[in-house]
């Protein structure tokens, strides 16, 4: 639900710089004379220590406050002058029972402003929304951050009320697998979340397993975002497990995270009891035509969906693969174009065809240099099959099945 205008203060995208209390006064005054402020835009400014204390200081006589957006207001400030105005902000921020979310997202503080919020997340039971996107956590800010969510899911537990807390946006802040142990704790205990976002942390299998494996408590979760990091075969194997647990599950976005061939096809086996899900993203992750034909067979029990992302995958964007795919979406009534491009696929490689490929020229020469020309043509018109082109006639059979049973 949208917040009525008369609610909101906003200094959103001005390019202020509010270094002293003095700089800040005239939009303080302002702000004492909104009237049951619910919403607070301060991003694209950049406020030092001592304007952010004032600030603080009028915020005090605001406890309707829902929302803060804080995102961006640091810019060009020094790490412990950072440090301060996040205390000051949060500070105040801690006592209000109405907040809801909290967006301190694009303020480069480091680990330093995550322990200067720690005190915070560990009280403030009704805190729904966290985002802390691109803050250079680390993985001692990152620890930090999970530590103080599960002391608050302890409070919660105290005060006898379930956890509020539905949304966490992390990506980009560099948590690697050193901070996946204390977030996959956070998450088993909160079992509250709803949306999940940590894109780009270089977070590997190991760090991926645990991760998933705190997040299968979660079992309302809608929307979950690991793009760019690395599952490989454990990961992947770790997140098919987990997938049976998430019945509302309807965004998934794992593009760009090597789930390699078998990987992928584990995940994508485990898609198809996922009836809710209506965007997927898959692309560049080394999926090969086996993959490719489990996912024509998954699509089938995924009637809702809307996007699916397979770009910079081992198959050819012409192959039969990809007609089987567009067959499984027609059988539901889905119109093909859900497909993003298919521009970057990668070149098909298969070891086992290049090996009798190479097997097959030497036999050639040296039947050339005993028979002639001739006999060496003879030997190359029996020669076999490679794997690939096995699995393309088969694929190419399945296609035109599909079609006689829809009537294409």
């Amino acid at each position: 639900m949208a917040t009525p205008a008369d609610r909101i203060y906003s200094l959103e995208g001005k390019g202020l710089k509010l270094t002293t209390a003095e700089d800040i006064e005239p939009y303080l005054e302002e702000l004492r004379n909104v009237e049951n402020l619910e919403e607070l835009r301060l991003n694209g400014n950049t406020i030092g220590a001592e304007a952010a204390e004032a600030l603080a200081s009028v915020l005090k006589t605001k406890p309707t406050l829902k929302i803060a957006t804080l995102h961006d207001i640091f810019t060009s400030r020094l790490k412990d002058e950072v440090k301060q105005s996040v205390i000051a902000l949060c500070g105040v921020l801690v006592d209000f029972p109405n907040l809801i979310e909290l967006n301190l997202s694009d303020n480069a503080f480091g680990p330093l402003g995550a322990e200067a919020m720690s005190e915070f997340l560990s009280k403030h039971t009704g805190l729904q929304v966290l985002k802390l996107n691109n803050n250079g956590l680390g993985i001692h800010g990152g620890t930090t951050i999970a530590n103080a969510l599960i002391k608050c899911q302890a409070e919660c537990e105290r005060l006898g009320k379930e956890p509020a807390l539905h949304t966490i946006v992390c990506g980009r802040n560099r948590l690697e697998n050193g901070a996946a142990p204390a977030f996959a704790k956070a998450f088993a205990a909160l079992k509250s979340l709803r949306e999940v976002r940590m894109p780009q942390n270089g977070i590997r299998p190991e760090g991926i397993a645990e991760l998933v494996s705190g997040l299968a408590s979660n079992t309302k979760l809608a929307i979950l975002d690991l793009q760019d990091n690395t599952f490989t075969h454990s990961g992947s194997a770790a997140l098919a497990s987990a997938l049976p647990s998430w019945a509302a599950l309807e965004h998934l976005n794992i593009g760009d995270c090597l789930l390699g061939s078998t990987g992928g096809r584990l995940v994508i086996e485990a898609l198809k009891d996922r009836a809710t899900l209506k965007i997927v993203n898959l692309q560049y992750n080394e999926i090969e035509m086996d993959g490719a034909l489990a996912l024509a067979e998954s699509l089938r029990t995924l009637k809702l969906l809307e996007s699916l992302e397979l770009n910079g995958n081992r198959f050819d964007a012409e192959s039969n693969a990809v007609e089987l795919i567009k067959t499984a979406l027609s059988e539901n009534d889905i119109d093909d174009d859900i497909i993003g491009s298919l521009s970057d696929m990668e070149e098909i490689t298969d070891d086992e065809g290049e090996s009798e490929s190479e097997k097959s020229e030497e036999e050639e020469e040296e039947e050339e240099e005993e028979k002639g020309t001739t006999a060496a043509m003879d030997a190359d018109s029996v020669r076999p099959k490679t794997a690939s082109e096995t699995l393309e006639d088969e694929l190419a059979d399945l296609v035109s099945q599909m079609k006689q049973q829809l009537n294409v």
